[in-house]
């Protein structure tokens, strides 16, 4: 599945779009704290005029890696995540809308009051039980979510502007235009398949290749920037608190309206106790951390331990203490169950890495290239004298056939992908590689378009829809390559 969605990428890419104000009212399901590797400016990258802020990487990539995760029944991890580079779809795809919301706004086009109170309104997790626009709710959703209402009414601004834009892309359709799409999903083609398979194991490694690929490309293997760091830890432990010590927690100060379960419903006391303890813990425990930063500060007390971390290690205060200077002792700040005191000691800076050291990240790279190029000959070669196993005819939108094609040859995904590049290509005969070390050739034995007049009706709202996406697709994707020549785009992000 993972292969299949990296090959996908560029397709799906174009059906994510969920919209912000259903995200933030969603939640960041735990993925919202994920810290990307960047060089801590206040922005994630600057295109134009328009900045993209951490929030904004943070939600887009949540959306995407939702959507990826929902594709593939939540089986998503982190380092899947990182496998597909998601980060990077994030940021490419922010990038695309800075760049029109440049051009929108360059044009004149802007948004009105009226339309952001429009989106708060019509937006069901900002309203009561009878439907109505509930601001105490807004303000808690916002806040959860570490949004001001001034950014995100922001964001929405710039929805507004880019839904303006859109519009010109929205080209109608003529009969033509329906039939040649109708006659590309409803082809049906005999196909003979057969599947060449390619070993890495057979590749010998060409030390000045592996090295080329290190100089053109070595801004890309960087060292992490470390931060060497001394620390001291108050774990909260185990103490038991009375109920009615807890009750009056939960009561006083509106506290309970912190404990919400993942409808946005304020949860009763008992429901709420195992968090609502922790934190009532981290509260007792906030002035015995305080008088240990003063004695750690005054040379009274040792810290517990040294060590380096990166700026992968999210637990830990990286923007505060990117600002500060070494010999510096930092407020006791959260940490797991617990506080933490830390004194930066020294920062060792962000460095391009040597060859050797950046020899294990170039050589998969080296690997998947000699790989696919050494697939693609061989594919080639087969081809000349190629004859497969007929599967029947198939179309665009076939599901596989487990009679016809087992699924050690093709597995569901990889047939769906199989197919779209079939249907794709101009070629009766050609090949389709699936990753480094698998190909399956192909033949077309012939052709027929399954299609009349009523079939066409049936279909015709479905055509109409995505003959309209492919066209304001193909003009989006040609203005933004011009655009890129127009504003400056300055990238702060460094990647992990």
């Amino acid at each position: 599945m993972l292969t299949w969605m990296q090959h996908h990428k560029k397709y799906l890419i174009v059906t994510i779009w969920i919209s912000t104000i259903a995200f933030i009212g969603a939640g960041f399901v735990g993925w919202g704290a994920y810290d990307f590797n960047l060089n801590r400016s206040s922005n994630v990258a600057i295109v134009g005029n328009e900045k993209i802020s951490y929030s904004e990487f943070n939600i887009r990539y949540n959306q995407i890696f939702n959507y990826y995760n929902q594709i593939s029944n939540g089986g998503l991890g982190e380092e899947d995540a990182k496998k597909l580079g998601l980060e990077n779809v994030a940021l490419n795809s922010l990038i695309e809308d800075k760049l029109l919301l440049n051009f929108a706004k360059d044009l004149g086009l802007n948004s009105s009051e009226n339309e952001i109170i429009q989106k708060l309104a019509e937006t069901r997790y900002f309203q009561n039980p009878v439907g109505d626009f509930n601001k105490t709710l807004y303000y808690e959703i916002l806040s959860a979510n570490n949004f001001t209402p001034k950014d995100y009414e922001t964001i929405l601004s710039n929805e507004a502007i880019i839904d303006k834009l859109n519009k010109i892309f929205n080209i109608p359709s003529k009969e033509d235009e329906l039939k040649m799409l109708a006659a590309s999903y409803f082809m049906q083609d005999s196909l003979s398949i057969a599947e060449i398979n390619y070993d890495k194991k057979n590749i010998k490694i060409n030390e000045d290749d592996l090295k080329k690929i290190w100089n053109e490309h070595k801004e890309d293997f960087k060292t992490e920037k470390i931060y060497e760091i001394s620390t001291y830890f108050l774990p909260i432990g185990d103490k038991k608190f009375d109920d009615n010590e807890l009750e009056k927690f939960y009561n006083e100060d509106n506290n309970k309206l912190n404990y919400r379960d993942e409808n946005g419903k304020i949860m009763d006391f008992k429901s709420s106790k195992d968090k609502l303890t922790k934190d009532y813990a981290l509260m007792q425990l906030k002035n015995l951390a305080n008088a240990k930063f003063l004695e750690l500060k005054n040379n009274k007390e040792q810290f517990q331990k040294d060590e380096n971390i990166s700026d992968l290690s999210t637990y830990y205060p990286l923007e505060v203490l990117s600002k500060v200077k070494s010999g510096d002792i930092l407020r006791p700040v959260k940490y797991k169950d617990g506080y933490m005191i830390v004194r930066l000691n020294k920062i060792d800076p962000v460095r391009i890495k040597t060859f050797e050291e950046a020899k294990s990240q170039v050589l998969p790279i080296y690997l998947s290239n000699e790989a696919r190029a050494n697939l693609k000959n061989e594919a080639k070669k087969e081809l000349e004298n190629f004859k497969g196993v007929n599967i029947g005819f198939v179309s665009r939108d076939s599901l596989r056939d487990s009679d016809k094609v087992d699924d050690k040859i093709l597995n569901d995904a990889e047939f769906s992908y199989f197919l779209m590049n079939v249907f794709n290509s101009d070629q009766n005969s050609s090949y389709v590689i699936l990753n480094d070390n698998k190909a399956i050739l192909y033949k077309i034995n012939k052709q027929k378009l399954n299609i009349s007049s009523d079939k066409l009706k049936q279909y015709k709202n479905m055509l109409e829809r995505n003959l309209q996406t492919l066209k304001a697709n193909e003009i989006k994707e040609e203005l933004v390559e011009e655009l890129r020549k127009i504003y400056p785009i300055k990238i702060y992000y460094k990647g992990n």
